[in-house]
């Protein structure tokens, strides 16, 4: 049994390695064109655009692993059935199941090794990605601003813009969240209809020139209960330490992908306390609302509310002083309603982040726990269509990768709106994969086969036809 489970994992090894360096390339086109792009048009040196390049390797190698995998058990089983080795080892008296454990053992010690991977090498792969275009982006600012998506200026910064352009600087939509430290519970928001990025060169800083806009803000340390809204026409902001030469800072931050999953439980658990704490102060805020509410109410509506009339003290001077009160109730009322929403949406951004990290978390599991499901569903696959061509077997590799990672994608995206557990995302291609694979695949190791895969009738007569004629 020995030399048989050598020569399995020998026909597998070729395939998977053929696999891995295919499917490599095909998910590198992107960062090829990132690298020309760096390289030509933002003018990166050469051997540091060549690292970025490099180090863009460890998330495809994390994504190809899988589906190498899945095409090294359909192209070695597949070629075992075609040439008859299975039902020669069936006819000694060799069970398919025992022909098979040893693929299934090798396809598990990849999910561990790449497991492994996600978890110590993966994350430091990715911090040293992310520090290196760090790096080029203090060199050259407007690059690291990307639309549509929050970017961290420096450690108490983040600006969101819709729209900007590269070569004149003009942005957006702007939204800028800034801490006074990185655990702060209520940042200040500015937002701008428009701006423009000017880059200082000899102070080594960055001035946003913000027009029409607002600036949100707490003021605990005076008074916890103030909330001031400032409207301007123009505000100016600057951005210290933006480097003009290109040199490593070593950047110590890490987010959801540049972390290994014991510190992302750490991080989302952390991110979940402060929503519990914001949810807290909503609550408090809710109280003093409906508070002030009743307050603003006349004696006759607030009985009807009791249920009983209430005595009137109305008078000149009593409802002058009414009048007095109810006004600053009114203002009251409206900067803490303001606070409230801004809280609520504070605790949205914190449940976002607290997901992130769970999704990350799942997928550096999920992913590798992948090599078995696909050893699993790619053995009946081999078997059955061993007689049909490498076309089918193809064909029925790229279905089962798109499906999975459409529902890979698909979750990750769902969970980080806050529309499905995170767990469920990242699980729920493996479960769905493995509650087809595994009746099927027991199943075949039974029968050898399941499916007959044939031409359709109306191929075969037109051939016949041809070959008559």
């Amino acid at each position: 049994m020995f030399l048989i489970y050598r020569h399995l994992i020998r026909a597998a090894a070729g395939p998977f390695f053929f696999g891995l360096f295919t499917i490599t390339f095909l998910l590198m086109i992107q960062i090829l064109y990132r690298f020309v792009d760096l390289f030509v048009s933002k003018g990166v040196p050469f051997f540091i655009a060549l690292k970025v390049l490099f180090l863009s390797l460890g998330h495809t190698f994390a994504l190809s692993v899988p589906m190498a995998v899945l095409i090294a058990i359909l192209m070695s089983v597949g070629q075992l059935a075609a040439d008859h080795e299975i039902t020669a080892l069936k006819a000694n008296g060799i069970s398919l199941w025992a022909v098979l454990r040893p693929l299934l053992l090798m396809a598990t010690v990849i999910g561990g090794g790449l497991a492994a991977y996600n978890h110590w090498i993966f994350p430091e792969s990715n911090h040293a990605l992310a520090n290196l275009i760090y790096d080029i982006n203090r060199q050259r600012p407007m690059m690291e601003i990307q639309p549509g998506r929050f970017t961290e200026l420096d450690g108490s910064m983040s600006i969101y813009v819709r729209n900007k352009d590269d070569l004149t600087g003009h942005i957006k939509d702007v939204s800028i969240i800034e801490k006074e430290k990185p655990d702060d519970l209520s940042p200040r928001l500015t937002i701008a209809t428009w701006g423009k990025i000017i880059p200082e060169h000899e102070t080594d800083s960055l001035l946003m020139e913000l027009h029409d806009g607002e600036i949100h803000e707490r003021m605990p340390k005076k008074d916890p209960d103030k909330y001031q809204v400032i409207r301007f026409k123009q505000h100016n902001l600057r951005v210290l330490n933006v480097e003009r030469d290109f040199k490593e800072s070593g950047r110590k931050a890490r987010n959801d992908r540049e972390m290994n999953m014991v510190d992302l439980m750490a991080a989302a658990k952390r991110e979940q306390a402060k929503t519990a704490s914001v949810a807290t102060q909503i609550a408090d805020l809710g109280a003093n609302i409906v508070d002030w509410q009743y307050q603003l109410l006349d004696p006759q509506k607030r009985g009807d509310l009791l249920g009983r009339p209430l005595p009137s003290k109305e008078g000149p001077r009593r409802a002058k002083l009414l009048e007095g009160k109810f006004k600053a109730l009114r203002v009251k009322l409206e900067r803490t309603i303001e606070q409230s929403e801004y809280q609520e949406r504070l605790a949205d951004s914190y449940k976002v982040k607290a997901n992130r990290y769970l999704v990350e978390f799942h997928k550096k599991l999920a992913i590798p726990f992948a090599c078995i499901v696909f050893a699993v569903l790619g053995v009946p696959m081999a078997v059955t269509t061993s007689r049909s061509g490498k076309g089918v077997s193809a064909s029925l590799a790229i279905g089962v990768y798109l499906i999975y990672y459409l529902f890979l994608v698909g979750g990750e995206k769902f969970a980080d709106r806050g529309r499905l557990d995170p767990m469920l995302a990242m699980w729920s291609a493996n479960l769905v994969l493995l509650a087809i694979g595994i009746p099927v695949f027991m199943r075949t190791v039974r029968e050898g086969r399941i499916l007959e895969w044939r031409r359709p009738d109306f191929l075969v007569r037109g051939r016949e036809r041809r070959e008559t004629s």
